[in-house]
């Protein structure tokens, strides 16, 4: 299975940003959080950051899905509209706090800013080597 590679803008936006941010004081646990991510989900948060939904697909196969709170959204088409309005579109910020892994399944315990919504969540992702198969969004 192939996806599409990390662009150059996404990886450069990455490098401008790591120099002030481990300039920065941050909490131990910020920290450590974000070195213990696996690469797809770090590459999510990035992507989240720099507002750049291309990229936040990209880590999706084809059929990817995103299961928030129940509600499905299957393949590209379907997640970028829930995206466009919820996620990205929503000027989202995620900022992980806690992060446990068993096998292929990552949970993340993370901040959520939004002009959607805005709270604690928790952030269920199922690996598929550098991809993401399925991220759900789940109560604590």
């Amino acid at each position: 299975m192939s996806r599409a590679p990390v662009p150059a803008s996404l990886l450069a936006l990455l490098l401008a940003v790591a120099a002030p941010v481990a300039a920065a004081p941050a909490t131990p646990s910020e920290g450590s959080v974000m070195s213990e991510l696996p690469a797809p989900v770090a590459q999510l948060v990035a992507a989240v950051t720099a507002g750049d939904t291309d990229a936040f697909l990209a880590l999706f196969p084809a059929d990817g899905v995103v299961d928030d709170w129940g509600r499905r959204f299957s393949g590209h088409a379907a997640i970028r509209r829930w995206s466009d309005k919820e996620f990205i579109g929503a000027k989202g910020v995620l900022t992980p706090r806690k992060i446990s892994r068993s096998g292929d399944t990552v949970t993340v315990d993370a901040g959520w800013k939004s002009s959607y919504y805005s709270g604690d969540s928790r952030f269920v992702f199922v690996l598929d080597g550098d991809s993401i198969r399925e991220m759900r969004i789940v109560g604590h």
